[in-house]
């Protein structure tokens, strides 16, 4: 399945990788991982006019950012597509085992603060926020109170109305607890989360243990492919494959 254009090559190999990394935790050539890691802070990426300088730029900063989920969605717009495709590059290298890398410490950071850190409601589409589910699943420090490292002095953060500019410490538990309170919000009928399937959004909450993530997981585990579009038959695989671990799970 040709997931991304010709001209996202860091995205196309961070979603080539991800089957192993969520499978079996590891790459077969660590150099790959350097591949994803060199696309840090370059034109193109989330932020980086404003001074953001640990996203990842998967498309250059004069074309449209478009792609293809695998689970067959696809982002509302250019923002969109660039945010979403800078968790899908951090999901990889944090699943992958780069945990202790400040690069990736810091891509997590700027992936929350876009998504989960801002103030009142969330503005990110629901397949970002859908998506960053991956990072809290993934990440080992996940229940942990221990600081995020979000570097708040970029001019791209000073926007008051989007950030609370005098509140700026949040932990990995404070970012969790946010995900886990809308994923039960989000949960009880599709119209909460619109674009974005409920395939994208089961995977990662059966990596989560709480007792948020079960009750969303027990409401999604009836349900059935409510797209009515067309999508690509190696997406519904990929939907089918979620499908059986999920139905495995709240047997």
């Amino acid at each position: 399945m040709t997931t991304t254009p010709p001209g996202s090559p860091v995205l196309d190999l961070a979603i080539r990788l991800w089957p192993s990394v969520r499978d079996r935790g590891a790459v077969d050539d660590p150099n790959d991982l350097d591949t994803l890691l060199a696309a840090q802070g370059q034109p193109g990426a989330p932020g980086v006019e404003g001074g953001v300088r640990r996203t990842f730029a998967c498309f250059a900063p004069d074309e449209e950012a478009t792609f293809v989920l695998p689970t067959g969605e696809r982002p509302r717009d250019d923002a969109d597509a660039r945010l979403i495709a800078h968790i899908l590059v951090t999901r990889t290298l944090l699943g992958a085992g780069l945990s202790v890398d400040r690069r990736v410490q810091g891509a997590v950071g700027d992936a929350y603060a876009m998504t989960w850190a801002v103030r009142g409601a969330y503005d990110a589409s629901p397949l970002a926020l859908g998506t960053s589910l991956w990072l809290a699943a993934v990440d080992p420090q996940q229940g942990s109170d221990h600081p995020l490292p979000i570097d708040w002095s970029a001019p791209y953060y000073d926007d008051a109305e989007r950030w609370d500019l005098d509140y700026r410490l949040f932990s990995h538990y404070d970012i969790r607890e946010r995900m886990l309170d809308w994923i039960s919000f989000a949960s009880v009928a599709p119209s909460r989360h619109p674009g974005c399937s409920v395939w994208t959004l089961v995977e990662p909450l059966m990596r989560i243990s709480d007792g948020r993530a079960q009750m969303a997981l027990a409401l999604f585990g009836d349900a059935s492919d409510e797209s009515e579009e067309a999508i690509p038959a190696a997406a519904m695989l990929d939907r089918a494959r979620i499908a059986a671990l999920l139905r495995a799970y709240v047997a």
